[in-house]
């Protein structure tokens, strides 16, 4: 059973509620800094999370007596390949895509309408009125039949990086700093080791739970993949028009999580419900929801264990606070960053506390056991990461 540490009754809490204000102080500034530097950061976020996932491919080709060099073009090759495979993919079928959007926008307002009528025929007055406050269909249709998808694309990251070219800017830069973070990768252990004995901060609890983030990445990389194929077999066989695009989104969409899956299947739904009415529309929802709920509470939970003690609560303001901090990019990588400043919380003396509270917590016979801190009597919370037993050496 987890036991924890008698509050010291001799605390100046006062003194302390001070340490807290500048604290939150200098964090509030640190904020700033970061959203305001968003264009820079969130490359170098990506880089190094694109780095960690792709490094156990070139270990395995260097283990196999491929040369370092060789192993290190092949890597950045494959993932050029498949993010340029990806990419293509998308905007041709995003362009594609957008011809037919007006359509589907007219569908939709004609299902309105019908809603409407059905309503007000129930007793429900106004509600023609109240539908079409919200929804100014003729600007909508219009706004779609105006802009190419790509410009809204563009104006979606731009929200993020600044401009169009500047994402283009940023991709390279990606590329270019995971090449540096992968040649630097096998000395990085006895790197980390030297600046400690120099007398700099001691990054081994960072450093043991890189493993955890690389293994949460690969498996939300594979549980991705297989959400994308089976929405986009599921829509080829309820004949829907873009199997291939919902399947890419639902790939993508998939990496957000609490809401990405539910997000990527509102497209499909849509479509049924414009091409093969209500009952298409519900067996799509169906099979999203179906898909959905079997990767992610049999396949996911079984490949990676109870060695990700966050809890679901801060998993969904995590998503609502990098989104916030970095835009929708920063959705994506909202689970891998908080897992990184969980660790650095979970071996600061001061903040330690912050890191169990986020931690996931289940009751067994009547206590609280926190995953992650499951000690034996008489131990207290150590350092450490997350996936081991803290104060155990």
């Amino acid at each position: 059973m987890s036991t924890f540490q008698e509050p010291d009754k001799s605390v100046d809490w006062g003194r302390k509620g001070s340490q807290m204000l500048v604290s939150l102080a200098c964090l509030i500034v640190v904020l700033a800094g970061m959203k305001l530097a968003a264009g820079v950061l969130v490359p170098i976020a990506y880089a190094f999370f694109l780095a960690v996932l792709s490094f156990p491919l070139m270990r395995w080709m260097t283990n196999h007596r491929f040369p370092s060099v060789l192993a290190l073009a092949l890597t950045l090759l494959m993932n050029l390949g498949v993010l340029a495979g990806l990419i293509t993919l998308a905007v041709r079928m995003l362009i594609s895509f957008n011809s037919d959007l007006p359509r589907y926008l007219r569908g939709l307002e004609r299902y309105s309408i019908e809603l409407a009528t059905w309503l007000e025929t129930n007793g429900i007055e106004g509600a023609n009125e109240t539908l079409a406050g919200f929804f100014d269909w003729n600007t909508i249709i219009g706004y779609a039949g105006q802009q190419d998808m790509l410009t809204r694309i563009g104006s979606m990251l731009g929200s993020t990086f600044g401009t169009l070219a500047t994402v283009a800017a940023g991709l390279i830069m990606i590329l270019i700093l995971m090449m540096f973070v992968l040649m630097e990768a096998p000395g990085t252990l006895s790197r980390l080791t030297a600046v400690k004995l120099a007398g700099g901060p001691d990054f081994t609890g960072l450093m043991r739970s890189a493993s955890d983030i690389q293994k949460y990445l690969g498996v939300k990389t594979l549980i991705s993949a297989l959400t994308g194929l089976l929405a986009g077999v599921w829509c080829y066989f309820l004949d829907l028009q873009y199997p291939l695009l919902w399947a890419i989104l639902a790939f993508v969409f998939n990496y957000i999580p609490a809401v990405g899956s539910t997000a990527a299947s509102i497209p499909a739904i849509v479509e049924a419900l414009v091409q093969h009415g209500t009952g298409g529309a519900i067996g799509i929802a169906i099979g999203y929801g179906g898909i959905n709920f079997c990767l992610d509470n049999f396949v996911q939970p079984t490949l990676l264990g109870n060695r990700f003690g966050i809890s679901a609560l801060v998993v969904v303001l995590s998503v609502i606070f990098w989104g916030w901090l970095w835009g929708p990019l920063g959705m994506f990588l909202a689970v891998p960053l908080t897992m990184v400043f969980k660790v650095l919380l979970d071996n600061s003396e001061e903040f330690r506390w912050i890191s169990v509270a986020m931690a996931k917590k289940k009751i067994r016979r009547g206590e609280v056991e926190v995953a992650g801190y499951d000690l034996a009597e008489g131990e207290v919370i150590g350092g450490g990461a997350s996936t081991e037993r803290p104060g155990r050496e």
